[in-house]
Order: structure tokens, then sequence, then C-alpha cells
């Protein structure tokens, strides 16, 4: 199918923004680290124009304000999904996420909680790890395993990789579906994949994301699978479901995990998209209404 003319254009805009040009250099990383300082130093809010435009409900839960959509159309069964955001661990969530959330909502009875956790550069992984998992917790106690629904893109979707082996380990219950949106999977950006694949993305750079998962990491070797889940266990999850796209350079990541999965047999729905770029099904374009339907379907029929 050829590439639309949309895409293309979200291509463009996505270029203007710059973000790349931030995190590629390493004195212009220097300023991109100094702002996240300041920026994550105040206290997320959504807009309030997107509160009322999608009907988000505000809640503090476990340390963390979370963002709670719910759509009930009067049918028994609900389901629950636990979304971690991207944005490398440093960002908070962008107008494209709630848009994305609330289209998603559209499509079934649900509710979506969306916890702003804890970001770099004030805070490291384990706190976030440390705040999520009691969420994850309280909303699976009431919760049948196959309407249980962890969700998340870039970073977001590494992290909930990582949680639901962090799950395993502690033998804790799983969800019945794990989606990963181009998901960050190894912090070490070591794939020989990469360099090939950089030049074709217009929004990541290895440099940025290789320093951004240091800092997120600590003390903690970047290969632990709670920071690189690609290296963590894959037999006994819930069902993973991945989408990537081919212009963005963790399609390098997403073929691993899939190749991986394939050699444990362990089943994996599997999603590459031709010439989309990072996160895609966020986006106004039509390649995303194909994986929202698809998304949708993974989640309804579980």
């Amino acid at each position: 199918m050829a590439r639309s003319l949309k895409s293309r254009v979200v291509e463009r805009i996505i270029k203007k923004r710059g973000t790349k040009e931030q995190i590629a250099d390493p004195e212009k990383f220097k300023d991109y680290l100094r702002q996240k300082q300041l920026d994550n130093s105040k206290r997320y809010v959504m807009p309030e124009e997107i509160r009322k435009e999608y009907g988000f409900v505000e809640q503090h839960r476990n340390g963390m304000d979370c963002y709670v959509l719910t759509r009930n159309k009067g049918r028994i069964r609900q389901k629950q999904i636990l979304y971690l955001h991207g944005g490398g661990y440093f960002n908070q969530p962008l107008h494209e996420h709630w848009r994305f959330l609330y289209q998603l909502a559209g499509q079934m009875d649900v509710t979506i909680t969306v916890p702003i956790y804890p970001k770099a550069p004030h805070h490291r992984y384990t706190e976030a790890f440390n705040r999520v998992l009691p969420l994850y917790l309280e909303m699976r106690s009431r919760t049948a395993a196959q309407d249980m629904v962890v969700m998340g893109d870039s970073a977001g979707g590494g992290f909930s990789l990582a949680l639901a082996q962090l799950l395993l380990q502690e033998n804790l219950p799983q969800p019945g579906n794990i989606i990963l949106l181009s998901p960050w999977l190894d912090l070490s950006m070591n794939s020989p994949l990469i360099p090939k694949l950089e030049p074709k993305d217009p929004m990541l750079a290895a440099y940025g994301m290789r320093e951004m998962g240091r800092i997120w990491a600590g003390r903690e070797d970047v290969s632990h699978f709670l920071l690189s889940p690609l290296r963590g266990p894959l037999q006994g999850l819930g069902r993973i479901s991945v989408f990537v796209g081919t212009r963005e350079i963790l399609l390098a990541d997403a073929r691993a995990l899939k190749k991986r999965a394939d050699r444990l047999q362990v089943p994996i729905n599997y999603f590459e998209y031709d010439k989309m770029n990072h996160v895609f099904p966020v986006y106004p374009i039509p390649e995303a209404k194909q994986a929202l339907r698809q998304i949708a379907a993974l989640i309804q029929n579980s």
C-alpha cells in the first residue's frame, strides 16, 4: 500500500519540531538536559482545553497524578488499560497521546489510566517502578486477566514490557495483553541496524537516547532487564503485540524482540508498517486509523 500524503506531511512537521537536532549533538543535548531539569521540576498539569475536549478525570493514586478516561456503554465486562506514555523517560505526555487514547476509548467499554510517573533527570527507573507496580496491582485485583491491558509507546513501551517481566519475576498476575507501540527495548542503542536507520528517522538520534538511558539507569547497568527488557524473560508473559514503522531507529529493537520471541517459540503479534515514523499510531493519518482498529480488535477479542 502506498504511503499516505498525510503521513508525509506529518513527517515534515516532526522534522520542523527539531527534537532530533537537540538530542543528536552533544552540545545541544546539554541545553536540552538543562531545559528538562527546569520543565520536570514543575508538576505536570493537563491543559484545560484537552481535559474538556476528551473528558479525562484527574486522580491521585499511589503518589502519582493519574488521568483516567472511562467509556461505558453498559456492558458487563469492562476493559482496563494501564497506559505508560513515552517521551524518553524525560518528557511528559503530548496532545497526540491524549487524542489517540480518546479515539481508542471510543472503540469499546474501557477505563484507561495514564499515570504521570516520575521522570528523569530528577528521578531514576526504580522510583517509577515503585510507583507504577502498586497501581497495576490495584487495577489487576478487580479485573480478569483477559480484560487487563498494559500498553505504552516508545520509552513507555519498554516500561510496559519490563513491568510484565517484573510481575513474572515476583510471581504476580500478568495482564492478558501487553501492547507496545515503537517500544524502546534496549537502552544501550548498540544494534548494528541503528546507524542504517537513523538517517531515515525524523525524530530520534542514538546519541541523545543513549545519554537519556544512562541518566535514567542511575548506577544500574543499562543491560538490566528493567531498563532493557529485550534481555528479559519472554516466556510466561501476557500476549505481546508490537506496532512499529520502518522509518525509525527503534525498528531495530522491535525486530530483535520478534526474532527472540520466535526463537523461544513465544507467540507475538507483530505489525511492521512500511515507511511509518516513530509511534505513528498517535498521529492523524490513515495508517494510524488502521493500527487503531487492529489494537482495538486485539483488546476486544481477548
